[in-house]
């Protein structure tokens, strides 16, 4: 099983928003980062067929699918960001809806709205309408709707976004879990999320594929990169100005404030730290788009 991505280009006017993209992707999880406006997500609706793109194309096993063939949208599972969900429908009616739209039959159907509703923890709040749901709850019935059918290709915008803790902790295991035989691609700005599960993480800068690499090699290429600095509330500001802070955390009268650094920062009491995807986006991403006003609130 092999997607590939040949030569994509694809323009708004004059806004290039996607420029030469190639990429060839088998069975497992890819996650999809970059700052907004980078072209994720009009790279996603080119290989769901919802966007054609103005040049290149979609190759699924050998064969073209750029606009969504119908035999391709048929193995093709895809969970939008926006929840725009019809309110008066209940969890049942709309996957029985999505089933019809994906051309089950009603044995079918029915199976699959069992099965996915018992996958997603939805099958009690089946019954109620999605005017009454959750945030999370909302993101669970996309999530199952875009499983329904077995799909080989599986693409998720911001699967985890308004998501606690612990159900992000569940859709993150329920992704892997289901990624062995399927291709997964999943963009999201919880850098986290795709840490763990990713087979390979594609960064995404101004329509561009920046770099596309497993986790560990991307951890691998900052790895002397990170320290750990023990400092007062007055060294704090002037860490912050000299150096990339991914976090900050407070430690009785101390801060441990992990940091991004080419050279040892000997003015301050320093460990080496353990590098994270954070860190990696941050590097990648922080002086084009200003980042480091955004981690350097993130006091935990």
């Amino acid at each position: 099983m092999k997607l590939t991505l040949q030569g994509i280009h694809k323009s708004y006017g004059r806004k290039a928003a996607l420029t030469e993209v190639n990429l060839t992707l088998t069975a497992g999880v890819y996650g999809l980062l970059g700052p907004n406006g980078a072209g994720k997500s009009t790279l996603m609706n080119i290989i769901a067929g919802n966007l054609l793109p103005d040049m290149g194309q979609v190759i699924f096993d050998g064969k073209a699918v750029t606009g969504g063939k119908r035999s391709f949208r048929k193995i093709l599972g895809f969970m939008p960001q926006q929840q725009d969900l019809y309110d008066y429908f209940t969890g049942h009616r709309f996957l029985a809806y999505m089933a019809e739209l994906k051309g089950m039959d009603k044995k079918q159907a029915g199976e699959e709205i069992r099965r996915v509703l018992e996958l997603v923890n939805l099958t009690n709040e089946a019954g109620k309408r999605l005017g009454s749901y959750s945030g999370g709850m909302r993101q669970r019935i996309l999530l199952a709707q875009a499983v329904m059918n077995d799909p080989k290709i599986l693409i998720l915008d911001e699967p985890t976004a308004g998501l606690d803790p612990r159900e992000r902790v569940r859709v993150k295991n329920l992704i892997s879990r289901i990624a062995a035989d399927r291709i997964v691609i999943l963009a999201t700005h919880v850098v986290s999320d795709v840490e763990q599960i990713g087979k390979e993480i594609i960064l995404m800068k101004a329509g561009r594929i920046l770099e596309a690499d497993t986790p560990q090699r991307l951890l691998d290429s900052i790895k002397n990169q990170v320290y750990d600095l023990t400092v007062t509330e007055g060294e704090l500001e002037r860490v912050r100005k000299k150096y990339l802070v991914s976090s900050v955390s407070y430690h009785g009268e101390y801060f441990l404030a992990h940091i991004l650094a080419k050279e040892e920062p000997a003015e301050y009491l320093w460990q080496t730290g353990r590098p994270t995807l954070e860190d990696v986006y941050l590097d990648r991403f922080e002086r084009e788009v200003g980042l480091n006003e955004t981690f350097k609130e993130r006091v935990e």
